[in-house]
């Protein structure tokens, strides 16, 4: 009697312990599939925002004649929510619209031609529809005597979330004194801000080690990182973010399958929390 007991309590340990690894499993799987963002819509927004950056070296009718090149930049930029193009050099203004019709699902601001020689950039921001567009100012008016191409600013709303972006193409030979610039431009706001771009912020051009700027702020891209196609090492591209907005911060990264045909520099992102506020 003793020993059938002890079999029926055997048989339950086990019928317990396979229906217990099977409740591990079943809840393990449910949470890869509520954190998997394929399966969001561009009309719904998503839980986090993927903010990215990339110098197209010269972008202008050269490149967009291209079309392999132009579904390479699309197909890679489609990857992120919202995207900042730097370094677009078109008189006609024609390019960038020829590579938003590959990108069709996006909306897109653009910043007016800066430059304090006949070369002249312009910056465009692309955006998803989930993604609310706030406000735009672009500083080129006031700013061209003193910069070579002033920041663009705008805000967005995605999901709880309000930030506000500058991003600025720094002058390689002025790094120092258009940081300063910026730093008066910016402030210190008490709202989620993100300065990202181009800030030619390392080698000759910026003392990185003995920063100078936005001190109290925090570059979520690291010294450690290289942003050149180059065989140097330098981070010229950063993405540096305010107290509040690192409340929101989640990842960083850089995509590096870039050819010296594509651009000099590597495409810059970050992600931020959208339901946190």
């Amino acid at each position: 009697m003793r020993r059938d007991y002890q079999r029926i309590i055997i048989v339950l340990l086990c019928i317990f312990i396979i229906f217990f690894q099977g409740c591990i499993e079943l809840k393990s799987f449910d949470s890869s599939n509520q954190t998997n963002d394929s399966q969001q819509t561009d009309q719904t927004p998503p839980s986090t925002v993927s903010i990215a950056c990339w110098n197209l070296q010269i972008f202008g009718q050269t490149k967009a004649a291209n079309d392999a090149l132009l579904s390479y930049y699309a197909e890679t930029l489609d990857d992120y929510d919202i995207f900042i193009i730097q370094e677009i050099r078109d008189k006609e203004g024609t390019a960038i619209e020829t590579l938003a019709n590959k990108l069709s699902n996006y909306s897109y601001i653009i910043s007016q031609r800066a430059g304090q020689t006949s070369s002249k950039e312009q910056y465009a921001i692309f955006y998803l529809p989930s993604i609310t567009l706030v406000s735009t100012h672009d500083y080129t008016i006031e700013y061209q005597s003193e910069m070579q191409r002033p920041p663009y600013q705008a805000s967005f709303q995605v999901n709880n979330w309000t930030v506000t972006l500058f991003t600025i193409h720094c002058d390689p030979d002025d790094v120092d004194h258009e940081l300063s610039i910026v730093e008066q431009i910016i402030g210190q706001p008490t709202t989620d801000t993100i300065l990202i771009g181009d800030l030619n912020a390392d080698g000759s051009y910026y003392d990185e080690e003995h920063k100078q700027h936005f001190t109290d702020w925090t570059w979520v891209i690291t010294d450690s990182f290289d942003t050149t196609v180059a065989s140097s090492n330098n981070t010229y591209d950063r993405i540096i973010v305010n107290e509040e907005a690192l409340d929101n911060f989640y990842q960083v990264g850089i995509m590096d399958e870039v050819t010296s045909e594509q651009s000099d520099h590597y495409l810059i992102y970050a992600v931020f929390d959208t339901q946190h506020t």
